[in-house]
């Protein structure tokens, strides 16, 4: 056997790996160029209701009724405002539903609203007349969900008398929460 017939392989770098590499990191620049122009230029979007910011208007239809509630026209009775998000499918909305009523039957210098998001009109029709909420009621075509965020349902907004967002609380309210939230309030 002869040393000759050993050779070393040719070990040059294969141009494939860098040019896809290259191509990779020129395409995630032109997607952030593109998202950073998009919200730069974004100036329709809708606000989102977080603390201490102005509470995102909404236009949501009164189940008995069926006229529409806006946040204009409650802002316009100077009294800080509950808004309870809430849906026909979801138990726990319906368990804080006697608490509700029973707040808002004591405190009439506070408004409390409840808006069904994620939800059937016809189901939450029927929801509404089972468990007979003795404060307004309203049923969402989608939009509030999208401004009114939350981790699920329920969920309360506590909005302020000059129409801040005072507080937001994830989760099954009882009456002490209410007062105490609501406390808080100006």
């Amino acid at each position: 056997m002869s040393s000759d017939r050993w050779q070393e392989p040719d070990h040059r770098p294969d141009p494939l790996p860098s040019r896809g590499l290259t191509l990779t990191s020129i395409f995630l620049g032109v997607v952030a160029l593109g998202l950073a122009v998009g919200w730069l230029l974004n100036t329709d979007s809708p606000s989102v209701a977080t603390v201490g910011s102005p509470a995102p208007p909404f236009d949501v239809e009164n189940i008995v009724g069926r006229e529409s509630i806006t946040l204009d026209e409650l802002l316009q009775e100077g009294r800080p405002i509950v808004i309870n998000l809430m849906a026909s499918w979801c138990g726990p909305c319906r368990a804080e539903i006697p608490e509700l009523s029973a707040y808002a039957d004591a405190n009439p210098d506070v408004v409390v609203l409840g808006v069904a998001v994620e939800d059937d009109y016809e189901s939450f029709k029927v929801f509404v007349t089972d468990v007979r909420p003795t404060y307004p009621v309203a049923f969402d075509d989608g939009d509030m969900r999208e401004v009114y965020p939350s981790l699920g349902l329920p969920a309360t907004f506590f909005v302020n008398s000059d129409g801040t967002i005072g507080e937001v609380f994830n989760g099954i309210l009882n009456s002490e929460i209410l007062a105490e939230r609501v406390a808080r309030l100006d």
